[in-house]
């Protein structure tokens, strides 16, 4: 009986398949690549994010500038003439010698209203209807709108500009003022106008509405300009924003009272 011979596989060496994976090259290759992936992500992602800010801070510049120069314009238009200060705080404008002439930069304007002269008067002489001012001052501690991180304005020079409106209309003026120290009507009384500006308490301060978040004077350090005594001119930079992220915008216009 012949002897099995055995099968020319089971002869063949035995050899070992190479292990499937990556190899380390292949592994730093990858991980870099997905590095640099996430990374261009990020920095796509964080552009996206700041021009979408320097987007909302533009139209909130805008819309700043659109609502002083329609107020301003509107008050301006029909009021008789207006009064220059260099600032809101009450040193600044306590007296009339502190009324600023043409050529003049302040950060406190005033514009007055005079009302009818009084029937069967002796003289053509009309009282204080109503004084509207605009002014810079300093935001308050207890002001929201400010750098998220510091809690202060963004930087020096930085403030709101706020806009208050005092009338006999709504009781916050008293009848039959007279600008005048003689020719004054019967029943009227003399005053000046410095004595007609509201007090610069912080609570009266932060009761006047915000018109635009925060302006830079570039009038001599100061946002309005006395322009020969006949006009105001407004100069100025309008920033949205804060110390890591703002947008900015200069803002030029001139406006006079009807006289």
């Amino acid at each position: 009986m012949s002897r099995p011979t055995k099968s020319a596989n089971l002869r063949r060496p035995l050899r070992l398949r190479g292990a499937p994976g990556f190899t380390l090259m292949e592994m730093g290759i990858s991980t870099l690549i997905v590095a640099l992936l996430f990374g261009m992500l990020a920095k796509f992602q964080y552009e996206s994010l700041n021009n979408m800010a320097l987007s909302t801070d533009k139209s909130i510049i805008n819309k700043d500038m659109r609502l002083l120069t329609s107020q301003m314009s509107d008050d301006a238009r029909y009021a008789n003439f207006f009064v220059l200060y260099s600032a809101y705080a009450v040193a600044s404008r306590s007296t009339a010698s502190q009324e600023l002439g043409q050529a003049n930069s302040g950060d406190f304007v005033v514009f007055v209203f005079y009302g009818s002269a009084p029937s069967g008067g002796a003289f053509n002489v009309c009282p204080v209807s109503e004084i509207v001012g605009y002014y810079r001052a300093p935001y308050q501690s207890n002001q929201t709108s400010l750098d998220p991180i510091t809690n202060q304005p963004t930087s020096l020079g930085l403030e709101p500009v706020r806009r208050f409106d005092l009338s006999v209309a709504n009781g916050t003026l008293a009848a039959n003022q007279y600008l005048e120290a003689t020719n004054v009507p019967t029943g009227g009384t003399s005053t000046t106008l410095e004595a007609l500006l509201p007090n610069a308490s912080q609570s009266t301060i932060d009761a006047h509405p915000i018109v635009v978040q925060l302006a830079q004077g570039l009038a001599d350090g100061c946002l309005f300009h006395n322009f020969w005594g006949k006009s105001i001119m407004i100069n100025g930079q309008i920033v949205q924003g804060n110390n890591y992220l703002s947008t900015q915008d200069t803002y030029n216009f001139t406006i006079s009272p009807r006289g």
